[in-house]
């Protein structure tokens, strides 16, 4: 294994890609509309999916700062559930099919339902988008999956969870990503036995967090507090997917590419900023989380 690089590193690698997009759209606003829409000309007779995955594929591994040769397991905690359904996984096997994740990488799902591969792929493959050329791809993605089921409160389904993942390709040094695609509700006790049994000795851990992070500012505080106890900063992720939407990151690039808006957008003027987003479907399997958490924040 190469040496690794430091967590400084590792995250100004990942955001390069974002910041590179984000000054060049900046810098095409500030140029005027034709200079944006000779660019966006330029980009697209010049770049197919294929060039962009190789471009992105060189920006991740460039002085293996990414550990191509490391062992990684991703574990999606909730894996029974919508998110993990319809984002997650298709997002894994996105990254999966363009090759930009690490060739040694296994997925392992963890929730209560007894499940196998077979019904979690049942489940998550309508929202692949997958062509027919790349069943081969599919099927090789899947055999890198694996299931187990256990109690999100119990010490003993996580040393199972912990003994399957050793028993993978160098499980017991592996880098261990935890997805919690969970409720707020058990999040405590999620993390309290991931640090207690599930963690890898020699690679590297991370936690990834979705929202809602608590239901309220103290309920909030009282979790980062719990997190924040059994694990570093630069291991937990807090995720809001809604941030990284096209619509939300260009509000920056309206702002300060536009001399009106630019010094008047900003905490003294504007006191919120709402964001509307119409679901095709209902609630559909989410009673019990919307009971709980409602769905406006």
């Amino acid at each position: 294994m190469g040496t690794r690089a430091s967590s400084g590193e590792q995250h100004a690698d990942s955001r390069s890609i974002g910041d590179t997009v984000q000054r060049r759209r900046v810098k095409e606003a500030a140029r005027g509309p034709a200079a944006s829409a000779e660019s966006m000309m330029a980009r697209q007779v010049a770049l197919s999916r294929t060039q962009v995955c190789g471009i992105l594929r060189e920006e991740l591994y460039q002085g293996d700062a990414f550990h191509q040769a490391d062992t990684h397991i991703f574990i999606i905690m909730g894996a029974s559930g919508d998110l993990a359904k319809k984002k997650i996984y298709p997002t894994i096997w996105w990254l999966f099919r363009d090759g930009l994740l690490p060739e040694d990488t296994y997925i392992v799902g963890y929730a209560r339902s007894r499940l196998t591969v077979a019904d979690i792929r049942k489940q998550s493959e309508p929202f692949f988008k997958a062509a027919p050329e790349e069943k081969h791809k599919l099927e090789e993605f899947f055999a890198r999956n694996s299931y187990v089921a256990g109690q999100y409160d119990d010490a003993a389904s996580y040393e199972r969870l912990n003994s399957h993942m050793n028993a993978l390709h160098q499980g017991p040094q592996a880098n261990r990503l935890f997805y919690l695609a969970l409720p707020p509700t058990v999040y405590e006790a999620v993390t309290k036995n991931i640090h207690e049994t599930c963690m890898s000795q020699t690679g590297w851990n991370r936690i990834i967090v979705e929202k809602p992070f608590g239901r309220d500012l103290q309920s909030s505080d009282r979790l980062s507090n719990h997190i924040a106890s059994l694990f570093h900063e630069d291991q937990i992720y807090r995720i809001d997917h809604y941030l990284g939407k096209e619509m939300v990151q260009n509000l920056m690039v309206l702002r300060f590419a536009n001399r009106i808006f630019g010094p008047i957008w900003n905490r003294d003027n504007i006191a919120c900023v709402i964001l509307t987003f119409k679901e095709p479907f209902g609630t559909e399997g989410r009673g019990g989380y919307f009971d709980e958490f409602g769905i406006i924040r």
